[in-house]
């Protein structure tokens, strides 16, 4: 006698749960046909062309014309500082990054640099000459005096660490607040276009600014970035420092595959090769996967 036959309910309630199993599955295909994007993963804004986003932050103004989005709770204690491309706050994903950063237990600021500016219209326009021109305006004395505002607002919240991650032009802006280890803690290089720093403004080379770093720094660069960013070049000048650090290379991603704004050489992500799949939502994931553990190791001393 079967296990079925002592046990006749068994048989009743068997195409059920196959029915039920069928429906699981047939939900899950078309989670992945309908999207890039995986279920439970980053926001809807990284699926496909038409799909809604809505920011979980707020706008705040910080006096001054520091205007800045914040999401997450400062009863954390730990803050993120995000520092956006060069197609600046409101362009690509930068809100959608920084409420993922805020899921994992922190509260993320994003000041807006350029003023609702961007290097995009220049581009679109075959003017990048006048854009590096206008870029110059956001030098190390602009953007400090912006970041004094948001750490008075850190520290009213009651903050007591902080972390940066910048991506392109936003990477020089991290290595910059790092050599201040008072103020920032912890910093990230996302596929960084530290150049500009020597090429648009102090002057100091790429060398020169990890020289002078004094926080742990992760670097996350993609093929389109100098080897230097993954040869051990930087690593070296770090090590001899004392200074913790790490890198990560996103071989399979396209400059500009975490903001999915700004791509190489000033184009947009798309123009530089980057592509809207699963690849490319995976390696946006791995990169605030990644950057939450920096954080989550050196921000909590």
């Amino acid at each position: 006698i079967s296990r079925d036959q002592k046990n006749p309910s068994s048989l009743a309630l068997r195409p059920r749960a196959r029915h039920r199993r069928n429906r699981g599955k047939e939900r899950t295909l078309h989670l992945f046909m309908s999207s890039c994007c995986p279920t439970g993963a980053l926001p809807a804004s990284y699926a496909e062309k038409g799909t809604s986003f809505t920011p979980a932050g707020e706008t705040i103004d910080l006096g001054g014309g520091c205007r800045c989005y914040a999401t997450g709770d400062p009863r954390w204690k730990t803050a993120i500082v995000v520092m956006h491309d060069v197609f600046g706050l409101d362009g690509g994903h930068h809100r959608a990054l920084c409420d993922a950063l805020a899921a994992g237990g922190h509260y993320v600021v994003c000041p807006d640099f350029y003023q609702g500016g961007s290097i995009e219209p220049y581009y679109k326009n075959g003017a990048a000459d006048e854009g590096k021109e206008w870029l110059k305006r956001f030098n190390w004395a602009w953007c400090s005096a912006i970041l004094e505002r948001v750490y008075a607002h850190l520290d009213g919240k009651g903050v007591t660490s902080t972390g940066s991650i910048g991506f392109c032009w936003g990477a020089w802006a991290v290595a910059k607040a790092c050599q201040d280890p008072g103020r920032v803690q912890a910093g990230v290089w996302c596929h960084p276009s530290c150049q500009v720093g020597r090429e648009l403004y102090e002057g100091e080379t790429e060398q020169e600014l990890a020289q002078r770093v004094k926080s742990p720094t992760l670097i996350l660069p993609s093929p389109q970035e100098d080897e230097l960013y993954r040869n051990g070049e930087l690593a070296a000048i770090f090590e001899a420092n004392g200074v913790a650090n790490d890198m990560v290379y996103f071989h399979d991603q396209s400059h500009g595959w975490m903001t999915r704004g700004a791509g190489f050489l000033g184009k947009s992500w798309v123009d530089s090769g980057g592509r809207e799949n699963l690849t490319s939502i995976v390696g946006v994931q791995r990169g605030v996967n990644l950057t939450l553990g920096w954080f989550a190791k050196h921000l909590h001393k």
